[in-house]
């Protein structure tokens, strides 16, 4: 259909071009030789009349492309009900035209701190201390093509830098007012998120945006926090540097007391074998005295 589309509104635009030259030729031979020339308007006429004919059915072929979907829009009464999807398909041409929308999975991403020239715009919430936080937030989300109509109506456009990133700002701010900024990236990072999404999800359904993922990629901390975190992480790995070295010499003297506890054993079992040796060497004496003195 493209290629008939391309045909008839090109074969339009040769009999519009046909008709021009028609008209400024003979208008140029008036001009030199009034009397004797006159304007073909039939000939122009019937070159417009084709060129019309050719140009009505080009402009009422419109072709969605795949991945997207389309609205309907009517110059006297506004949006028209129902969505058109990929495919060829008819208007009225002069009275109507079609809205294209991306109906493909999309990502709209922030930055966790300013970034010279980036593209994604940088998000700062603050923490229930009143602290600085930047996110690095991305939400992958899809138009509900069954809601274009309404989104034409009455959604600014493009919803991806009008609506988006107001609505994503807000649920993060809202949602980490109530949370300590350790919270935040520690212990508590992934209820955060999924409060947010959750806001997010909500407030996007109702305009008939699809989120499907809500990712909380980085967290950006306040310079002097970030500082005394590290000197806790710094004290806290020390310490663990420490208990495993004390941990270490508490085995080595537990090591050493089983060995001595061990050594003793052997010391006391040697004596008992020794002691038993002797005894079964007295009775063994004894055995034999008793033995010659009945024989003598």
């Amino acid at each position: 259909m493209f290629a008939i589309k391309y045909v008839l509104l090109s074969g339009a635009l040769s009999m519009f071009v046909a008709a021009a030259v028609v008209l400024a030729s003979d208008a140029r031979k008036v001009m030199l030789q009034p009397e004797s020339s006159s304007i073909r308007w039939r000939l122009f006429s019937r070159y417009v009349v084709i060129a019309v004919l050719l140009l009505l059915p080009g402009l009422s072929i419109v072709v969605v492309p795949s991945g997207t979907a389309g609205v309907r829009v009517s110059q006297i009464s506004g949006t028209v009900g129902g969505t058109i999807y990929p495919g060829t398909h008819f208007v009225t041409p002069l009275v109507q035209h079609v809205e294209t929308y991306n109906v493909r999975d999309q990502i709209y991403s922030t930055n966790a701190a300013d970034v010279p020239k980036a593209q994604p715009t940088a998000l700062k919430v603050y923490s229930k201390e009143g602290l600085p936080l930047g996110l690095g937030i991305s939400v992958r989300y899809q138009l509900d093509p069954r809601r274009l109509p309404y989104k034409e109506s009455n959604l600014p456009r493009p919803v991806e830098t009008e609506l988006l990133p107001t609505v994503v700002a807000n649920a993060f701010r809202q949602t980490i007012s109530g949370y300590m900024v350790r919270d935040v990236f520690s212990t508590r990072r992934e209820e955060v998120r999924r409060a947010a999404a959750d806001v997010i999800t909500r407030r996007l359904a109702s305009d008939g945006i699809v989120v499907k993922e809500v990712m909380l990629r980085d967290i950006d901390l306040p310079q002097e926090y970030a500082k005394g975190l590290e000197g806790l992480l710094v004290k806290a790995q020390e310490n663990d540097r420490l208990s495993i070295e004390v941990e270490m010499k508490q085995k080595m003297v537990r090591t050493a007391e089983l060995e001595a506890e061990a050594d003793k054993v052997r010391q006391v079992k040697q004596s008992e074998g020794r002691a038993q040796s002797t005894v079964l060497d007295a009775k063994a004496d004894a055995t034999a005295r008793r033995s010659s003195r009945s024989v003598t």
